[in-house]
């Protein structure tokens, strides 16, 4: 007998329900026949998966190593076999569109204004750490929209299939204590930060990394990165004027931090989406960049640093990104 795939969502109906006879209702079989059916997955993995009981099944220590990886590979499947179908020349049932979001402002204006142009799809959201994923998974059909960024040096070139479009460039400003002497300026000139404590992101991609360093050597100086911490644990570092840090210029502000731009915009950013160019967004690809711009510098005016930066020194524009 060869393990497959209705063997692996038994278990994890079993799991789920607490018992044989209650996953039996959900799968439309006979506690019997579903009794028999976990007997020989059972035997197939060489050791029992669940503990039966009066007040029902629990999981054995194999059977929760077992449903760690059912539960991981049972997602997969059902994409492989949506994917088939769409390949295959059959519409799914209803339209799903799996939505990539790198960490920045811009995932909820691309995932409200595709809602707008797609009323009747299905959204799947999911947020990767790590900006450098994204282009991978649209190019493995994975994902069917991306929110992407790449930095001045270096850019970002789609992968064959996929399709990238610009959405604004944006400088990238420094967060420091409220009550660092530093705070009381307009803006601040990236040198003057050189014996700060830096803190950026563990997953922060690599041209960020690099973008920041070249920064800094033009300013005649080595960055201290003394913290790579999540958003959650540098908000407490930079409050509590442990470390500075990067944010972006769309942010509205933190409780003990104060939000600066930096003089002579040493760092930027390029806010850009990608799509896979035999995907269903790609028939509306042009209006849903149309869309996702407006919305985004509908909200900058909600910005308030980044607003008055704007009035100073207007959009950066193409030709600021070099």
């Amino acid at each position: 007998m060869d393990l497959e795939v209705r063997h692996l969502r038994a278990i994890c109906a079993i799991a789920e329900a607490g018992s044989i006879s209650r996953a039996a209702v959900a799968l439309k079989m006979s506690q019997p026949a579903l009794a028999a059916q976990l007997r020989r997955i059972e035997r197939m993995f060489g050791g029992a998966l669940f503990e039966r009981g009066r007040e029902g099944a629990r999981p054995t220590q194999l059977g929760e190593w077992v449903l760690i990886r059912a539960r991981s590979l049972l997602p997969a499947f059902d994409e492989l076999r949506r994917d088939g179908m769409r390949y295959a020349g059959r519409a799914a049932e209803r339209l799903r569109i799996r939505v990539g979001c790198m960490s920045s402002h811009l995932a909820i204006n691309v995932i409200s204004c595709l809602s707008e142009l797609f009323p009747d799809a299905d959204i799947v959201a999911r947020t990767e750490e790590a900006m450098d994923l994204l282009p991978g998974l649209l190019e493995s059909q994975r994902l069917e929209l991306a929110t992407l960024g790449d930095y001045p040096g270096h850019e970002l070139s789609p992968p064959p299939g996929v399709a990238y479009a610009d959405v604004a460039d944006e400088p990238i400003f420094v967060g420091l204590a409220a009550s660092h002497p530093l705070a009381a300026r307009e803006e601040i000139e990236l040198r003057d930060l050189a014996g700060e404590d830096w803190g950026m992101h563990a997953l922060a991609e690599a041209g960020h990394r690099e973008h920041f360093w070249t920064a800094c050597a033009e300013q005649g100086f080595e960055p201290r990165v003394a913290y790579s911490a999540d958003l959650s644990l540098a908000l407490d570092l930079i409050a509590s004027a442990r470390c500075v840090g990067m944010f972006q210029a769309t942010s509205k502000g933190y409780a003990g931090i104060a939000i600066r731009p930096l003089a002579g915009t040493p760092l930027r950013f390029r806010h850009m989406i990608g799509w896979t160019e035999q995907g269903p967004v790609a028939p509306r690809a042009a209006e849903l960049v149309q869309a996702v711009t407006r919305s985004y510098w509908a909200e900058v005016r909600r910005a308030p640093v980044y607003a008055a930066w704007l009035d100073r020194h207007g959009p950066l524009g193409r030709a600021g990104h070099r």
